[in-house]
């Protein structure tokens, strides 16, 4: 199948920071991409990700027990207790595929796959109000920490074990550290179903392991199409043309703006659907940029909803901003608007238009507008949002933001500074 590429936009980048020399970067910025991918193999460079796609195996087992669970029809529901990378990814895949209003589906309309909660803070009225509105014998959970010790898993995992008593546990399937730690036990305790997380995987580089992939499938995700689109972004980010890899355009754009003083990084989906996947971002940016003192700060936007409230600050405020924005070329299920203008004379303007190609409108005005305040962006456009797009683009992030980490002189695997805050929590918790 010859499929539409993503395409990149760097032309209001370049005027707005002429000092952006990428061609004296090129060979650096090669040299990082090829030891990345030389280092796939090697567990201490927590680089494991990148060989995710290439686990048939895995794809097979997630599809199949997904499958079994639909014509079972046992489960309705499903709850995922995680934290940051142990949601954001699964929340992002869901979300920017099946809408954010999924859970308000009919079964048919969602064709038999799960509705889904995530509980990924212990906030006390989320918890409780999630749990006392499940149907338990129809609720499937999927507990995922890597260290099998998560303090925010395991605290609703105690609160769920008070409301559902020990069977609790035989509704669960455990995402994991194979071999070790809390949950594992648990699993083969209860003769619950484990998958296990690689050990050279982090946890927000983890969204295409168990991780992100089961709770997709199990929402009605195809994950063939999503490994498509890995395979085809693993070749484009070996590109050595830049006009060909946006992984390394997006490095060395946000490394020039931040070495310019443009130490925050937006980035501004046109898709309230994608909210969710710049959250994702967020989490993978911050926790792999921001060491040593180094890195610009990542920050949310979506457009249009933006416009009306931080397009002020963006256009007029500080320079101190890059701005990334995400175009859907081809909304799907798109809504033409009809004519009207007998109720109004000036509804004929927005007569035979469909509604995302006036909202494709407005982001181009905003794109002309900040290049002519001198504010650099760029633009990624996707040919429309599905399962193999979105993969595309959210592996072609992964790879930007270890790219960029190494420009800086920075490690993009590890994340100290949120060791030392869990530490200071364990102490606290001590009696």
């Amino acid at each position: 199948m010859d499929r539409q590429k993503i395409k990149t936009d760097l032309s209001n980048y370049f005027n707005a920071e002429p000092q952006a020399d990428f061609r004296s970067f090129y060979s650096k910025a090669f040299d990082i991409v090829s030891d990345l991918y030389n280092s796939r193999n090697d567990i201490s460079a927590m680089t494991g990700w990148i060989n995710l796609p290439h686990d048939t195996s895995l794809y097979e087992k997630i599809k199949g027990f997904a499958d079994k669970v639909k014509e079972e029809e046992r489960y309705e529901h499903l709850v995922v207790i995680g934290i940051g990378g142990s949601s954001l990814g699964s929340q992002a895949l869901i979300e920017s595929i099946n809408s954010p209003l999924w859970n308000r589906l009919s079964r048919a309309k969602r064709k038999g796959f799960l509705t889904v909660d995530f509980i990924d803070n212990l906030d006390p009225s989320v918890i409780r109000n999630v749990y006392n509105r499940l149907k338990f014998e129809k609720t499937l959970f999927l507990v995922v920490s890597k260290t099998g010790g998560t303090l925010e898993t395991i605290v609703p995992i105690l609160v769920a074990r008070e409301w559902f008593g020990e069977n609790f546990y035989r509704q669960c399937i455990f995402v994991t550290s194979e071999q070790k730690g809390l949950l594992f036990e648990l699993s083969k305790k209860y003769s619950a179903p484990l998958y296990p997380i690689p050990e050279n995987v982090g946890g927000r580089y983890s969204i295409f392991s168990s991780v992100g992939l089961l709770p997709a499938a199990l929402c009605g995700l195809d994950i063939g199409e999503i490994r498509e689109g890995l395979l085809y972004a693993e070749k484009l980010c070996q590109e050595k043309d830049i006009k060909i890899n946006t992984a390394v355009s997006v490095a060395l754009c946000a490394y020039f703006s931040y070495v310019a003083g443009k130490n925050i990084f937006v980035l501004m989906p046109y898709s309230s659907c994608l909210r969710k996947f710049v959250e994702w971002f967020v989490q993978l940016w911050a926790e792999s940029i921001g060491k040593a003192k180094k890195g610009s700060t990542p920050a949310i936007a979506i457009g249009a909803t933006d416009q009306h409230s931080q397009l002020q600050m963006f256009s007029e405020g500080p320079d101190d901003k890059l701005i990334g924005f995400l175009k859907i070329n081809k909304h799907k299920r798109d809504l033409t608007i009809c004519d009207y203008s007998a109720d109004h004379a000036s509804f004929a303007q927005y007569a035979d238009y469909k509604v995302g190609q006036i909202l494709n409108i407005e982001l181009e005005a905003t794109r002309k507008a900040l290049a002519e305040s001198g504010k650099p962006n760029f633009l990624i456009t996707l040919p429309e949002l599905n399962e193999y797009y979105l993969a595309q683009t959210m592996y072609i992030f992964e790879v930007a933001t270890a790219v960029c980490g190494f420009l800086l002189g920075i490690n993009p695997f590890d994340q100290p500074g949120v060791d030392l805050t869990k530490r200071y929590t364990k102490e606290a918790l001590v009696r």
